[in-house]
């Protein structure tokens, strides 16, 4: 069984679930990932064509190669 990961904000403890999400809490950037994943929801929701599904496909897998490359640099991938 893994360690788990907790962040301390005070006397709140919260736990997390990996390494990104305790740097999402431990930040207080939450809010900030909610603003970008309904932007990225409204843009997904507003494809009507097949150049912007290519355009919002290339931004897309270039966050998952920066994610990925986010998490081995801590060799969590």
């Amino acid at each position: 069984m893994k360690n788990p990961l907790y962040v301390v904000k005070g006397q709140n403890v919260e736990e997390a679930k990996n390494v990104f999400d305790l740097i999402v809490k431990k930040l207080n950037l939450t809010p900030v990932i909610t603003v970008f994943q309904n932007i990225i929801q409204m843009i997904l929701e507003n494809i009507k064509d097949y150049p912007t599904f290519l355009a919002m496909k290339k931004l897309l897998d270039n966050l998952i190669v920066y994610y990925f490359s986010f998490l081995k640099k801590f060799s969590l991938a």
